[in-house]
């Protein structure tokens, strides 16, 4: 081949690849011009979308701060270490006990579950408050209920009532964290242990309502008598 020849096809496959790099060049400066203005319109649209005033009324969620502050009654560890229940006469004292503990234990699991897991959602969280501060007040009403003159029937009517308190909220945490999740076993574990606890104050107010229909009979006929 002659080297003019050469030379002069050496110069158009030159001229060719200056061609295409100033070309993706251009087009490189326009993609990033194009990508510069989609950006800025994008943030000057949040922007306005913020600034609107039914969007500045709406209060940002306070679910998870709550979650912080719910706490069982302060001195429920005292409570629970309280030796004057050695002396309970009528044995119900220490299922009472464990029920308070277990529901203590579940309590600050699930609300530390919820607070840690990143796919409960907002109003989860809020029924996750709602359903602890509810079992803080069912907690109180049980342990007034545990003091002399001890009614079994008043006792197991609180314990059922705090029992199903905490069986909401697991409920609750199970659904928005995963249902599917193996690790929730101890929950199912936890709510039988309280079970078992709560079929004897049940035993014990039935027989507590079975013995004052008969002492009301026996009344009834001693005044019948007279």
């Amino acid at each position: 081949m002659a080297p003019e020849y050469t030379e002069m096809v050496a110069v158009i496959a030159f001229g060719v690849l200056s061609v295409i790099f100033v070309s993706a060049f251009v087009v490189l400066i326009i993609i990033c011009r194009r990508q510069r203005l989609y950006y800025k319109s994008t943030y000057l649209d949040s922007q306005n979308e913020m600034s609107r005033p039914e969007v500045m009324l709406i209060e940002p969620e306070k679910a998870e701060l709550e979650l912080g502050e719910v706490q069982l009654n302060p001195n429920l560890e005292q409570i629970l270490a309280d030796e004057q229940w050695i002396d309970d006469a009528t044995g119900l004292i220490p299922h009472c006990l464990s029920i308070l503990k277990t529901c203590r234990f579940l309590t600050e699991r699930l609300t530390a579950l919820a607070m840690g897991t990143t796919q409960a959602s907002g109003s989860g969280l809020c029924l996750i408050v709602e359903s602890a501060k509810r079992i803080s007040s069912r907690v109180d009403d049980m342990v007034r209920s545990m003091y002399p003159p001890l009614d079994p029937r008043l006792l197991e009517a609180r314990a059922a009532a705090l029992s199903l308190a905490v069986s909401h909220l697991a409920l609750i945490a199970k659904y928005e964290c995963g249902q599917r999740d193996k690790s929730f076993t101890w929950i199912d574990k936890s709510l039988a242990e309280m079970d078992g606890h709560m079929v004897v104050l049940r035993d014990a107010a039935v027989t507590q309502e079975a013995s004052s229909k008969i002492q009301n009979v026996l009344n009834s006929n001693y005044n019948t008598s007279l």
